[in-house]
């Protein structure tokens, strides 16, 4: 599976207001920072870069795969979004120094080794102050792609040991149905600065 025909079908409201249940601790991470200007990473279907432009943020959305940001910026504008879009690899992030507040992506390092976790929050965190972000987990029940990561807290700390860990934990609770899995976080979500020196 690629990631234009994972986001192919289109956004409707019960799906972006679904995209944004059981992310308290997600949002409230990124809006409780203060940050104005905000850059999502491997935007995906532009839901999340929707609601935050709802709120009178400064969002602009990159993806590497043409398809899927002329997707994003489709749906976007049907829901009123006011996002700027970009084709983009966030591994070379085509925007000066300290541009935005805060870059923020959901579902996106789990595909990367170590090093180039590395290499993208070091050029993430060249073009903002700081990275909120989240993956699945390792109680997280399917492998949409095959190749995802998914790691204990435990683990991603020890990735994230070069930066200034703001907090670091297991989050969202999504209600899968009972005989399905039981009520449990699925998700691991950083916030993350500087890197030591």
């Amino acid at each position: 599976m690629n990631w234009d025909k994972y986001y192919q079908a289109p956004l409707t409201l019960t799906g972006l207001v679904s995209n944004l249940y059981g992310q308290k601790e997600f949002l409230d991470a990124i809006v409780g920072s203060g940050a104005h200007r905000l850059l999502e990473a491997g935007v995906g279907s532009g839901a999340m870069s929707t609601f935050f432009s709802w709120l009178g943020l400064d969002v602009t959305g990159i993806d590497v795969d043409p398809k899927v940001v002329a997707k994003a910026e489709t749906e976007s504008a049907r829901f009123n979004g006011r996002v700027k879009f970009a084709v983009a690899d966030t591994r070379h992030l085509p925007y000066p120094d300290k541009s935005f507040d805060l870059v923020f992506h959901q579902g996106l390092l789990e595909h990367f080794s170590d090093k180039e976790i590395h290499e993208i929050l070091d050029e993430q965190l060249r073009v903002a102050d700081r990275v909120v972000f989240s993956v699945p987990n390792y109680r997280y029940p399917r492998r949409d792609f095959g190749n995802e990561r998914l790691m204990t807290a435990a683990q991603w700390g020890r990735v994230l040991s070069p930066y200034r860990i703001v907090t670091s934990g297991y989050y969202s609770q999504k209600l899968f149905p009972k005989w399905y899995l039981p009520r449990t976080t699925i998700q691991y979500m950083a916030v993350i600065e500087t890197k030591h020196v």
